[in-house]
């Protein structure tokens, strides 16, 4: 049975905006990025070297940081989102605080 889905009982609007598409997919690929220079730092070490490219980890993942942080912005702009700049402080004070646990 291939019947359409009646649109006014589907819970689901995915994004069909191509700009949209664009803004949310560069935000994971670079999320993704950033996710594997921060695993390459923890199996060879931050101020290790990358064999093949010769590129220092920390380098590596200052350049992603950079990326994501950027994208995030782009993104926050696009869609106009409310960052709740409370939450975020409050997440680092807890974060920090986790950090220092033994």
């Amino acid at each position: 049975m291939n019947e359409a889905i009646d649109p006014l009982y589907n819970p689901w609007h995915p994004i069909t905006n191509t700009v949209d598409l664009k803004h949310m997919g560069k935000l994971i690929e670079e999320l993704n990025e950033c996710s594997s220079a921060a695993a390459r730092c923890i199996i060879q070490g931050i101020d290790q070297t990358e064999p093949t490219t010769s590129k220092v980890n920390r380098k590596w993942l200052e350049d992603e940081i950079a990326d994501v942080l950027a994208n995030i912005n782009l993104v926050v702009d696009r869609f106009a989102l409310n960052i709740d700049t409370k939450r975020v402080t409050g997440k680092m004070h807890r974060l920090k605080q986790w950090h220092e646990m033994a």
